[in-house]
């Protein structure tokens, strides 16, 4: 075990003097770099891309958001006794319950430490000269909303990349023999350029028509649904531009003439458009005013626009506490726990899991290294106060303990349990 740290280490050290070094060996044999064509994707009718608005929009952007707000860290396990090679940071009580770990559990012997400074932790900060991090996940979920796919390409060789780029879904086309991966095909400028699958991290949404395709997405899944939203706003804006409907009708009791008509609509404009409206008219003639009255849509249009943005709501996990004002304190906080934990956390999962098994097992073969996200779902702020101190009067938790999970530092008298009565340290 010792040895195959040993030789991690010395490739590790070895390459990073090249992380910045350029495309390594794939980007001269491939003659092509991410950013050809990236001002040019394509995007067709059939493309669920066109249908990101109005509703759509809000609830991917929102899925993107809250998950980019929980950014993967990077964890080891080390075994007992046994030093960390890297700079970590020991895990504790809460920190550590509330981890979504990738497996079915911690193995025994074994302590879970975060990992303070590494390439990878590296890599992830920087991303590539033209995104940051943010952007980055942002731009993973969204895509994966949308198009079910979000596909990385990984720029270098060595156990770390130099740099990540992300790829359009609609470019990019799965080659497969059968169930496995042969290659990413991705459609650029100069003609189709082929991937192996250790150039591409391929994060997907289950579909289970074609379970090891490209992943359905949210969007895919109510497309006709959110289609009828977009026709909807349309009609809306059709009647608004092209009714043909004017404000007031004023009919004389006597015919006018054209010179008469014209001069008493433009008296009728001069004085009540541009902030006019509640002037007073004193008219010449005997006028009846009919005021006309536009109405966009009737009820039953009404009612349909309002079942299909909570279709588009529930295929994308988002409550319609978040999509409409009327509403309290009491749903929204319901809505906040419904949220993270039947819609966020699954994301979060599933892509730490991809995470582990692409980019932590290729920079450590041996299985320790692996990626995950703090538990999205608010604490009970009662339930844990009254925790701890069922804690500290059982003598189960001691002071220096609870110090460290708060970020204080430790204290000479903290490390032994206090226990109720007159708080005597015992041994």
């Amino acid at each position: 075990m010792a040895e195959r740290w040993t030789g991690w280490w010395k490739r590790w050290w070895g390459g990073r003097a090249e992380r910045r070094g350029g495309w390594g060996g794939m980007g001269g044999s491939a003659g092509w770099t991410p950013l050809a064509g990236r001002d040019s994707q394509s995007a067709g009718p059939g493309n669920p891309l066109e249908e990101l608005r109005h509703t759509a929009y809000a609830c991917a952007s929102l899925n993107a958001a809250v998950c980019a707000s929980y950014p993967p860290k990077l964890y080891t396990l080390v075994g007992t006794g046994e030093t960390p090679r890297l700079a970590t940071r020991r895990l504790r009580g809460e920190a550590l319950e509330r981890l979504t770990w990738p497996g079915g559990g911690i193995p025994q012997g074994v302590e879970v430490r975060q990992v303070e400074e590494h390439p990878l932790l590296d890599l992830l900060a920087e991303v590539n000269p033209e995104q940051d991090a943010q952007e980055l996940w942002e731009l993973t979920t969204l895509h994966q909303e949308c198009a079910g796919s979000a596909f990385w390409l990984l720029e270098g060789d060595g156990p770390v990349p130099s740099a990540v780029w992300v790829l359009a879904p609609e470019r990019v086309k799965l080659e497969r023999d059968g169930a496995l991966m042969t290659a990413y095909r991705v459609s650029v400028p100069a003609g189709l350029v082929d991937l192996s699958p250790e150039q591409v991290i391929h994060f997907r949404y289950p579909d289970p028509r074609d379970c090891y395709g490209k992943g359905l997405g949210p969007l895919q899944a109510v497309l006709a649904s959110a289609r009828l939203a977009s026709q909807f706003v349309a009609y809306k804006r059709g009647l608004w531009e092209n009714a043909a409907l004017p404000g007031v009708v004023l009919t004389p009791e006597a015919p006018l003439g054209d010179e008469e008509r014209e001069r008493l609509e433009a008296e009728w404009n001069a004085k009540f458009r541009k902030g006019g409206n509640g002037r007073v008219l004193v008219a010449d003639s005997s006028l009846k005013v009919s005021v006309v009255q536009n109405s966009l849509a009737d009820l039953a249009a009404l009612a349909e626009a309002g079942a299909t943005k909570e279709d588009i709501a529930n295929a994308f996990g988002v409550p319609m506490a978040y999509l409409t004002k009327e509403t309290n304190l009491a749903n929204l906080q319901a809505a906040d726990r419904q949220h993270l934990g039947l819609t966020i956390r699954p994301r979060l999962r599933r892509r730490d899991q991809r995470l582990t098994r692409t980019l932590a097992r290729r920079a450590d073969p041996t299985g320790r290294l692996f990626f995950a996200s703090e538990d999205p779902t608010p604490v009970e702020r009662d339930y844990a106060l009254r925790r701890q101190e069922l804690d500290m009067a059982q003598g189960v938790r001691t002071i220096n303990e609870l110090r460290l999970e708060r970020g204080l530092d430790a204290v000479a008298w903290g490390d032994r349990p206090w226990v109720p009565g007159n708080w005597k340290q015992v041994e």
